[in-house]
């Protein structure tokens, strides 16, 4: 049965956090024909349908683009020609049959259509006993949306979504659609991708770049997932002096004579700072959380139904304030995060229970610039003093996490990346502001890449600076071997991607 798509007379589209209004040709909704069942057959028929929207768009020489959650600052998801909205396309296949050569346990893999988000896979993950290794404070995106901008949380022992990625199913033309994996690691069982209709392509370099696609190597229809024993984490976080000891920890993850809450002389398993730049002398928000394989004995549970919860990030933060006042001031922002954001001990829960947010949008402005360990705190007191100058009602964020094999992965160029989020309400002080942090990181040459789903200014040239040409045309390169024509190419650009020299 072919899927359900229906074409919407809408004209213009607005991403989630109305950082944009895109005008297009064509919104379509895309359902499964059978919404309710997981099947084979259901699948194939969708990525048959998608197929035919491709072809759609290069009879009538469109652009065509898929959207997930919507979730990006950026342009990455817009395009003036077909937007497919595949959030609906919702199929979960658990357990699929290995290769021979697969290392780890079968239950540990998990097949996903595009249009799941993350909070959809964090419920039905903890009703099997299993848990993603890591994901973003948001979990409104879908997974495609999330691993397709390189969304990072914060574990100190895990790199970013597309990490626990091993898998894709690419629809790339009208005639043809691949099951892309690692040669090096091969994981699926040949007959899964023969059973789909898909091309099995091994190849460590199409994969890596494929990952952090940026919705520019086809529609990503299918997503295959490493994930984990259901665990829990016990989570502290306290207002803590910036001292010297502090920075360190922020500087180095060095966390030798310094009071952590929770576990004395324990490596927290997740760790992030909240920094108000306009009121440090009263200290910054720390955030820890422990990994345990039962729930603590004596921890409490997490509070439902509050604005804030303990998993929240600078931008969920603001994102809630903006939403309560209509203008956020330095005043207001210092009275709402004594109010709203609260120290906290001992709570424990899931992974999907403590990253829990699905809503946040308000009038908020983010943007995220990652650099080495070691350069940290240069970078942070460089932030510090353009606020002096020029102090804007916003946020710092750091979180950390592990390097990327994704090609074009803004975490994959040093052995630990921390992430500097720079956080406010959507105002010319806040852009202003950002611009000249930017401006004095690049002046300070420290080395650094910027988010690709927050705010930045990238052009073609800065990103083969900030890259390396090897990479960008390692990126090229393989865009080019999985879309084989001209026409195809152009049907999956947009104008982010030519911004960047991408495309």
């Amino acid at each position: 049965m072919p899927p359900v798509i229906h074409e919407s007379s809408q004209k213009r589209w607005q991403n989630w956090h109305q950082s944009y209004t895109q005008k297009l040709e064509l919104l379509v909704d895309v359902w499964n024909a059978n919404a309710s069942q997981s099947t084979v057959p259901g699948y194939v028929d969708t990525t048959q349908g998608l197929q035919g929207l491709i072809q759609r768009a290069l009879t009538e020489g469109l652009e065509i683009r898929g959207l997930g959650g919507g979730w990006s600052f950026t342009k990455a998801p817009a395009t003036s020609g077909i937007l497919v909205n595949t959030k609906p396309l919702n199929y979960l296949f658990p357990a699929p049959r290995t290769h021979p050569a697969y290392p780890r346990r079968r239950e540990d893999l998990l097949f996903a259509q595009c249009g799941v988000s993350v909070a959809e896979l964090n419920h039905f993950l903890k009703k099997i006993g299993k848990s993603l290794p890591t994901s973003g404070a948001s979990n409104g995106q879908t997974i495609a949306g999330a691993i397709g901008t390189g969304t990072h949380g914060s574990s100190l022992e895990f790199g970013a979504m597309q990490d626990f990625v091993v898998g894709l199913h690419l629809v790339v033309s009208p005639e043809r659609h691949v099951w892309l994996e690692r040669a090096s690691a091969p994981v699926i069982h040949d007959e899964i991708p023969q059973n789909l209709g898909a091309r099995l392509v091994r190849d460590d370099a199409l994969f890596n770049a494929a990952l952090v696609g940026l919705g520019g190597f086809g529609l990503v229809h299918g997503v295959l997932m490493e994930v984990e024993d259901l665990y829990y984490l016990q989570a502290y976080r306290r207002r803590m002096p910036l001292t010297e000891e502090l920075w360190r920890a922020f500087d180095q993850l060095d966390f030798s004579g310094i009071a952590l809450p929770g576990s004395p002389g324990v490596k927290p398993y997740h760790f992030q700072a909240v920094i108000n730049p306009n009121d440090l002398d009263r200290g910054v928000y720390v955030t820890v959380m422990y990994k345990h394989a039962q729930r603590p004995e004596g921890s409490n549970p997490p509070s439902p139904g509050s604005k804030l919860t303990q998993g929240d990030s600078a931008l969920e933060i603001v994102g809630v304030l903006t939403d309560l006042v209509s203008e956020l001031t330095i005043p207001v922002l210092s009275r709402l995060m004594d109010r709203f954001y609260e120290e906290y001990d001992n709570i424990s829960g899931t992974h999907g229970e403590l990253f829990t947010d699905t809503t946040t949008r308000g009038k908020a402005w983010g943007s995220a610039v990652g650099v080495p360990l070691g350069r940290v705190r240069e970078t942070v007191e460089l932030a510090l003093a353009v606020n002096r100058a020029f102090p804007f009602p916003g946020l710092f964020g750091l979180r950390y996490a592990l390097p990327s094999r994704a090609t074009l992965a803004f975490t994959s160029h040093a052995p630990m990346t921390c992430v500097l989020d720079i956080d406010g309400a959507a105002s010319t002080r806040t852009k202003t502001y950002s611009r000249r942090v930017w401006q004095g990181i690049s002046q300070a040459a420290i080395p650094h890449t910027f988010h690709w789903g927050k705010v930045h200014e990238l052009d073609g040239p800065a990103v083969r600076g900030l890259y390396g040409t090897a990479r960008v045309d390692a990126w090229r390169g393989a865009r080019k071997a999985l879309l084989t024509t001209p026409e195809l190419l152009a049907a999956f650009s947009n104008d982010y991607l030519r911004g960047l020299d991408l495309a």
